[in-house]
């Protein structure tokens, strides 16, 4: 009696909210066998049951509390969702960096040979049953390629989305604007250790604002419109009453099983007033290719910025690279090739980057060890600058 009221209150337990993610979850329809069974035998606790029929059951149980760290005698310590959301899940990853060299670009200049935290990030995602859903992303690393002193917490992503229709998403609160199809990737699924300098220079990265996006065409097709601020990331100022647009669409131009061809474009603009005063505008094509073991992807953006005071400046930039998985799903060797204008007008601003690289998949994207070698021939007198990048990535 007493192992089945002990069973019975574990079952309790750990189907608090935080373990409720999803209806069909492998770990409820355990507990959903577990929870019958043990109804079945305290309903038998006046008969004779036999080893034979408790045995079943038994090891099961024996098997979960393993599992969830849990000796049967200390109290079991459960994370209870505070408010009265259907679903909430907590995660995160850590990307920790060691890197030496010169500078290929303008990105590391002034960086010497480092270790650093490029990213710590927490995520807190969840939904409510009336198809709203929020998620909370702060991030206690780097968080940029630059060499801060003095970490502190900053916000990647807050937002509250309401996802009752696949084809019209809303999002409000701070994230990704919809501009650049490498600076839309997640981060822990980019291919390379950072993202090129291109990318970089000419995206306006996340932003406070309100987006629509959605699926179309059986998903062949998907878009993203927004309105934001403008004034980057961690900020909720607007320097004057009008905002920055973006919008992006992409569309799977082909597909046979695995393999696929994507294309897309997107753009911004934006009237400015403050240290740029004027109207930015900027726009970009992309596209992405996998076969078998193969992956292809480039992309060229474009930007010009009409100052209201003093020169006009158009900057461009493109990259493209191939990829080859040597093990199917644990080596892949890389090669990545990236120019980058700050104004086609003027002489001597432009950026050339080679970079080779392999990630070791250890475990898929969860964990993760890419190195990458940069040969850059950086704006101005220098050339042939070369430096050595490596990342070890834990998602959790």
């Amino acid at each position: 009696m007493n192992l089945v009221r002990s069973a019975r209150t574990l079952l309790a337990l750990i189907t608090a909210p935080l373990f409720a993610a999803t209806a069909a979850s492998p770990l409820e329809e355990r507990l959903a066998r577990l929870e019958s069974a043990l109804a079945r035998l305290e309903a038998r606790l006046g008969d004779t049951v036999s080893a034979e029929e408790l045995a079943p059951t038994l090891k099961e149980y024996g098997e979960l509390t393993r599992q969830l760290g849990w000796d049967g005698k200390a109290p079991l310590t459960v994370v209870k969702a505070a408010g009265k959301e259907q679903r909430l899940s907590i995660g995160g990853y850590v990307q920790a960096h060691a890197e030496f060299g010169r500078a290929p670009d303008s990105r590391y200049t002034g960086i010497n040979n480092r270790v650093l935290l490029r990213r710590a990030r927490v995520t807190i995602k969840g939904a409510f049953a009336e198809s709203f859903d929020f998620a909370l992303q702060p991030d206690f690393g780097n968080n940029s390629i630059a060499a801060n002193t003095g970490y502190r917490a900053g916000l990647a992503d807050a937002f509250v989305a309401w996802t009752k229709y696949e084809a019209a998403n809303v999002q409000i609160g701070q994230f990704k604007t919809a501009f650049g199809h490498e600076q839309l990737l997640s981060d822990t699924k980019i291919s390379f250790v950072e993202r090129s300098l291109p990318n970089d220079l000419l995206t306006v990265g996340r932003q406070m604002g309100v987006a629509v996006l959605g699926t179309l065409a059986d998903k062949r097709i998907a878009y993203n419109v927004g309105a934001f601020n403008g004034n980057g990331v961690n900020n909720g100022n607007n320097d004057n009453d009008q905002f920055m647009y973006a919008g992006r669409v992409a569309a799977t131009a082909w597909s046979r099983g695995t393999d696929k061809l994507s294309v897309g474009t997107n753009g911004y603009w934006s009237n400015d007033t403050g240290a740029f005063t004027g109207r930015r505008t900027a726009w970009g094509v992309d596209s992405q290719l996998t076969l078998g073991a193969f992956e292809f992807n480039a992309e060229y953006l474009h930007s010009l910025q009409n100052r209201l005071i003093g020169a006009d400046a158009t900057a461009e930039g493109w990259s493209a690279f191939a990829g080859y998985f040597v093990i199917p799903k644990t080596l892949q060797a890389l090669i990545r090739y990236e120019t980058y204008e700050a104004n086609v007008k003027l002489g001597a601003t432009t950026s050339t980057t080679w970079t080779i690289g392999a990630n070791y998949l250890i475990k898929g994207d969860d964990l993760k060890l890419s190195l990458n070698y940069l040969l850059g021939d950086p704006a101005g007198p220098l050339n042939r600058e070369g430096r050595f990048l490596s990342r070890l990535q834990l998602v959790f």
